[in-house]
């Protein structure tokens, strides 16, 4: 191995080395406060300040830290990775360690139009249980939800059993599990109400999911409008091998 290549070997072993280090300091650090100076990591790390500062690129352009002019490095809040399914907002929150929480903005039951009746394949004028509510995560406005549920499937519900997850409440209650979903997924500028809602400025952008469940049988449960923050969230899929199964060779 020539010089020239045996320098480019250290060098790259000790970009590796500073970024994992970087990451754990990111990772120990509360986000919203600043890292050390490039000044003091270089002397901490004995490393070039150029070299800090190419590693530090790195993780701004990763969107782990974010630089502030004349202030340093801070750390900046990720966003919360959700899998696609037919998991509650409650337990997506407990799996990130946060408690969460729901206020009920609207509630009422009404005859179903066409439009509504032809999602949930019920008669028109059926009663139908509607309900908005502001999804929380320690405090934190996550989400703006917006469900709809035949009322024959949930007698009895009122708004004093909105304050926690829907689906335990379908299962322990009414004995309702669902089975599936037909989930789209789009992102939008949301209205002025959902901005001041999520707390978020008019160019924050949000994640619209509509999702239509069912039963294990296809009956349809429930139809859901929903406004994800952003900022605060990722969406991820399994997706099955069959899809991306190719078609059979033709014989030429």
């Amino acid at each position: 191995m020539g010089s020239n290549e045996s320098v480019t070997v250290v060098e790259e072993s000790t970009r590796h080395t500073l970024r994992a280090r970087l990451r754990e300091l990111v990772a120990s650090t509360e986000v919203g406060k600043s890292l050390p100076s490039e000044r003091d990591l270089s002397a901490r790390w004995g490393v070039a300040r150029m070299t800090i500062r190419r590693a530090v690129d790195a993780l701004v352009a990763e969107g782990l830290v974010e630089r502030r002019h004349g202030s340093g490095t801070y750390v900046t809040p990720q966003p919360f990775v959700r899998l696609l399914g037919l998991t509650s907002f409650s337990q997506d929150m407990r799996d990130r360690g946060l408690e969460p929480g729901a206020r009920l903005l609207a509630y009422r039951v009404s005859p179903a139009d066409a439009a509504i009746s032809t999602q949930l394949q019920i008669s028109p004028g059926d009663p139908v249980v509607s309900f908005t509510r502001l999804r929380l995560g320690s405090g934190e406005a996550m989400a703006v939800e917006t469900v709809w549920i035949p009322q024959a499937l949930v007698p009895g519900i009122n708004g004093s059993d909105l304050g926690g997850s829907l689906y335990e409440l379908l299962s322990s209650r009414y004995r309702i599990s669902p089975g599936a979903a037909n989930v789209s997924i789009e992102p939008v500028l949301p209205d002025e109400r959902v901005r001041e809602l999520l707390t978020i400025s008019e160019n924050q952008a949000c994640l619209r999911i509509r999702m239509v469940d069912s039963d294990a049988r296809g009956n349809i449960i429930m139809i859901a409008n929903c406004f994800y923050r952003g900022d605060k969230y990722q969406l991820t899929a399994q997706v099955s091998g069959g899809a991306f199964s190719a078609e059979q060779p033709r014989n030429s």
